[in-house]
């Protein structure tokens, strides 16, 4: 497996995937590069250096249709249609709301996309249904819920064996989805724990391969 990226842009809204992270970076022997302003160098350049030779990249952040952020607190966007080439003949793994249509509106091959990912309770303001699901009513400990178990499905599911191959992390995906939703309605974590359970549904239906 030739050089493999980790972009995460962490943040106090994406904190709870550094376990993900540290996972893709110990399985891949992924390097791992932020958003990091601190510096004297254009955190942007530093992004865009590394991935230039990589052949896979794991993207753990924020997103839409349109593009991929550095920073969602502050609208920084990372890739967008001005740069999208960067991306282009690289294996990638775009976790993110939306990075399913971002996929299609740009063409993306040989990549895994996923939809809308209720991470927040602004997510949930926002938004109020997910698909056909009413989720006005959810609180802080059903998102909190749902991405320990999105985190932990992918944990489960992300190898060297699953990237290489779509139908095979289709498969595993589906799996230990479906132990998350069963985990969710055994052990009722949360109030509204049957919601949860139908949220984590619809994430796994709405990933995507291409």
């Amino acid at each position: 497996m030739g050089k493999t990226v980790c972009i995460y842009p962490q943040d106090a809204t994406t904190d709870f995937l550094r376990p993900l992270c540290n996972h893709v970076c110990a399985t891949f022997g992924a390097v791992e590069v932020g958003y990091d302003t601190s510096g004297d160098d254009d955190p942007m350049e530093i992004i865009f250096d590394e991935i230039k030779d990589a052949e896979t990249v794991f993207f753990l952040g924020h997103g839409m249709s349109t593009c991929l952020y550095a920073s969602i607190l502050d609208n920084v966007e990372l890739f967008n249609k001005e740069n999208i080439s960067f991306l282009h003949g690289k294996r990638l793994f775009l976790l993110a709301c939306n990075s399913n249509q971002f996929i299609d509106k740009f063409k993306l091959t040989d990549a895994i996309g996923f939809g809308f990912l209720p991470t927040s309770e602004e997510d949930i303001e926002r938004t109020k249904r997910y698909h056909k699901l009413d989720i006005s009513m959810t609180g802080i400990l059903d998102v909190d819920c749902f991405k320990a178990a999105l985190v932990q499905c992918l944990i489960n599911t992300l190898s060297k064996e699953t990237i290489d191959d779509f139908y095979l992390f289709k498969e595993r995906m589906l799996f230990n989805t479906c132990g998350g939703i069963v985990d969710c309605l055994t052990n009722k974590i949360s109030t509204n724990y049957r919601i949860v359970a139908d949220e984590l549904y619809y994430m796994y239906k709405d990933i995507i391969f291409t």
